[in-house]
């Protein structure tokens, strides 16, 4: 600012001298005309741009706010102000560049808040190899927690299979996906992976890996894969004894006791198929039923049991079971009287089945606070620890070295009515010790 005082000051005195040349005037008026008239003009000059250069100060602080600053404030200026345009586009750009700043922030807060909650797990790695992005979900699959500072994939990937699908992402720019198990020490995990590619500018790209848990999935594969066999089997085998006796009584003349005898096992596997067929139709329409088409009722428990104790008697004196009814007399319950009956006869079933000659089998309930429990306990042969979560499962009959007749459906129906009236069910079991199944209901049902 000093060097364009000086210089306005020189051009003055140069026009100054200038104009004496052509006006004569005495030395002494003329050399005080001109400096009086160089330092006014100075004087004005100077107040000119001193408040130039305070508002060019002013814009270029506020440039510097709307740079690295938080400060909302706008640089006002009178309206015949030379610079009132430039501070005007000035406050317009801060009121831009916050707006979206605003709207970038609300959108990197959504995208980590969706990232964070998806259910499936997420990991971003940048070209130089560094996890930018790890939710919650991969963590967890990992079994461990990942250190928020970018770092090396290589820390957190150890899956053999994983650590392939990834490098050949890194260094061939290739995706891929595969399922791949992930064994953890509570239980083993079926993952799909998909590792993606995706180049956001030239030479600068991620990689996206993505693990769904698809356990479940895969292990209702497997359940329709065996449901599909079990059934095959269960229906084939009586089929092909009423076959085959059939065509014996048809083509051979028997005598009376062997006819008889054929016409006793034919009766035998029809029941067998009758049973079957019955136990498919109580699944599909129990699974199309709704907690709306409960007809719920007062039950007294007691007699309830009682009775079904009674239709069970025949096949518990065969292995010389006793069965005990140990339901408080005076217990009231209000529940789906068809769908308790199905419950109770299909444990009872079971229990009387899967017991030891001369066993036990008895039946209890109580009063809980939220509601009521049914128990049904036998001393039979038990259930292995890594089965019991199985038994509910169609067709599931278990693997406890005997060869023991059934659908292997009675539980799933079980289940099926238990979930109808909003029942949790709790299995404890021991080899060679007995069973008991507990089932807790609301007090609404």
């Amino acid at each position: 600012m000093k060097k364009q005082i000086f210089l306005f000051f020189l051009i003055n005195l140069i026009i100054l001298e200038l104009v004496g040349f052509f006006l004569p005037l005495s030395a002494g008026l003329h050399l005080g005309l001109m400096l009086a008239v160089a330092v006014c003009a100075t004087l004005i000059f100077t107040f000119f741009v001193w408040r130039f250069s305070k508002k060019l100060a002013l814009i270029q602080k506020k440039v510097h706010q709307i740079n690295v600053a938080n400060d909302d404030t706008h640089l006002i200026l009178p309206n015949d102000d030379p610079l009132h345009g430039l501070t005007h586009e000035l406050n317009q750009l801060q009121s831009h560049i916050k707006h979206q700043s605003h709207r970038t922030l609300r959108q990197e807060n959504e995208l980590e808040t969706l990232v964070k909650h998806l259910p499936i797990g997420v990991m971003v790695i940048d070209r130089y190899g560094q996890v930018q992005v790890a939710n919650d979900v991969i963590q967890e699959l990992f079994q461990h927690e990942f250190d928020p500072i970018p770092h090396a994939y290589q820390q957190d990937i150890v899956q053999p299979e994983l650590l392939t699908m990834v490098n050949a992402a890194m260094q061939r720019q290739k995706s891929g996906q595969r399922l791949i198990t992930f064994d953890t020490p509570q239980n083993r995990k079926n993952i799909r992976v998909q590792v993606l590619y995706s180049e956001i500018r030239p030479k600068h790209f991620q990689v996206t890996v993505l693990l769904t848990d698809v356990s479940d999935l895969v292990a209702m594969s497997k359940m329709q894969s065996d449901f599909v066999a079990n059934a095959s089997h269960e229906l084939k085998t009586p089929i092909t004894a009423i076959s085959g006796f059939s065509e014996t009584l048809l083509e051979q003349p028997t005598d009376e006791k062997t006819r008889e005898k054929f016409l006793t096992i034919i009766k035998q596997e029809s029941d067998k198929l009758v049973k079957l067929i019955d136990d498919i139709l109580s699944l599909s329409r129990l699974r199309d039923d709704q907690p709306g088409d409960l007809k719920l009722q007062q039950i007294h428990l007691a007699d309830f049991v009682s009775d079904q104790l009674d239709d069970h008697q025949a096949s518990a004196q065969l292995k010389s079971v006793k069965l005990e009814n140990n339901v408080p007399a005076d217990l009231i319950v209000t529940s789906d009287e068809g769908r308790l009956r199905g419950i109770l006869y299909n444990l009872l079933a079971n229990a009387i089945k899967y017991n030891d000659d001369g066993g036990h089998v008895t039946v209890a309930a109580t009063s809980t606070f939220a509601g009521w429990q049914l128990s049904v306990s036998d001393n039979g042969i038990g259930i292995p620890t890594n089965q019991q979560q199985r038994i509910f499962e169609r067709f599931y009959r278990g693997d406890n070295g005997k060869t023991i007749p059934g659908t292997g459906l009675g539980l799933a129906i079980v289940a099926e009515q238990a979930a109808q009236l909003s029942g949790s069910i709790n299995v404890t079991s021991e080899l060679g010790v007995g069973t008991t199944i507990k089932i807790d209901f609301p007090n609404d049902n």
